[in-house]
């Protein structure tokens, strides 16, 4: 892997889209004509089978808000881990059984698929309303939405003066034993890796790991042992899930780290299925306009350039460093790794 990873680094700022103003009577009238038929073949098929890797309540909202705008399509979908379901479909694809006609999960999923020829290509309308990272150059998928990486801490155990700024500030002697580690986030790995370089990367990692680091498998774990007093800093955390455990009033805050780091969830046409133009009308959706506002309500980071997320400040202002999906060998090397220093 290069040493680019601060070619990574992209300055979020929200733009007003005059663009489409000025794409001409004619192309809109073309598009206008084909979204028309695509919805028509849709009603025809009345139906879309979507694979998912966010919550069931997440799914279920996004089905209410698909089936509003097109009654005419039922989206029935299957919810679970990024893991289990890409395990799921998997097995599917090698017994020929090929249910989904949509699969949305990381990119990094997505990425195996890929490999597999499991993928059809689709260029929504919708992608130049997404920056080039965030999309698949050959139209193989599509971010909805993107989860950010950062870290978090007990506000009654640190003041914000106190928490670290830099992830060097982790390898201080200070925070030896006080740190809290998800061990599922390879993400951050990858990260991590990919700014520094492998050999720094590497490096630092193994510094790191001296610090006594608690170590457990689940975001929503890790919250609650560092809120019960268990350690005071969480080196990994989505910071959405951070804001959504704030509103309750617990002692938790996020850390505004620079760059910030950000990776995809994606949403991908499967190559054998059976309801085609439905799951593009779904895909389409998804990435409109509405379909990432309503993102937004389910205290996710749209994907969208013009849309932000709830608090602003999540993007706003951010110096992004967007991580770079890898093949499944790689990830399964990274993962190894990242295991051997922290488990």
């Amino acid at each position: 892997m290069r040493n680019d990873g601060m070619k990574s680094i992209i300055y979020f700022a929200p733009f007003v889209y005059a663009v489409f103003c000025a794409l001409g009577l004619g192309y809109a009238q073309i598009q206008s004509k084909d979204r028309l038929k695509l919805a028509e073949d849709a009603k025809r098929e009345g139906k879309v089978v979507v694979y998912v890797s966010s919550n069931a309540s997440d799914a279920k909202a996004l089905k209410a808000a698909f089936e509003k705008k097109y009654p005419f399509v039922n989206m029935e979908f299957f919810s679970s881990g990024k893991d289990a379901l890409l395990s799921k479909y998997l097995l599917e694809a090698r017994t020929g059984t090929y249910l989904a006609d949509v699969y949305q999960s990381s990119v990094f999923p997505i990425m195996n698929l890929l490999e597999k020829g499991l993928l059809a290509r689709y260029y929504s309308p919708e992608r130049e309303a997404y920056i080039e990272a965030l999309t698949d150059k050959d139209g193989y998928w599509n971010a909805t939405y993107l989860n950010a990486v950062t870290m978090a801490y007990n506000t009654r155990l640190l003041k914000p003066d106190e928490v670290p700024t830099s992830y060097q500030d982790l390898l201080l002697p200070k925070w030896k034993g006080k740190m809290g580690f998800v061990l599922s986030h390879t993400e951050w790995y990858f990260a991590m890796l990919q700014m520094m370089g492998e050999e720094k990367g590497r490096k630092y990692m193994e510094t790191l790991s001296k610090q006594n680091i608690q170590v457990r498998i689940g975001s929503s774990l890790m919250n609650q042992l560092m809120m019960a007093g268990e350690f005071p800093l969480l080196v990994s955390q989505y910071p959405t899930g951070v804001e959504e455990i704030k509103k309750t009033g617990a002692p938790i805050d996020w850390v505004p780290l620079d760059p910030w780091f950000v990776y995809p969830i994606g949403i991908a046409v499967t190559a054998k299925n059976s309801h085609p133009a439905a799951a593009r009308l779904y895909v389409d959706f998804i990435l409109s306009g509405e379909g990432q506002t309503f993102m937004r309500t389910l205290s996710r980071i749209p994907a969208r350039k013009d849309i932000l997320p709830n608090p602003p400040r999540l993007m706003q202002g951010r110096k992004l460093f967007v991580i770079k999906p890898a093949s499944s060998a790689i990830y399964n090397k990274y993962n190894a790794e990242m295991l051997g220093y922290f488990r």
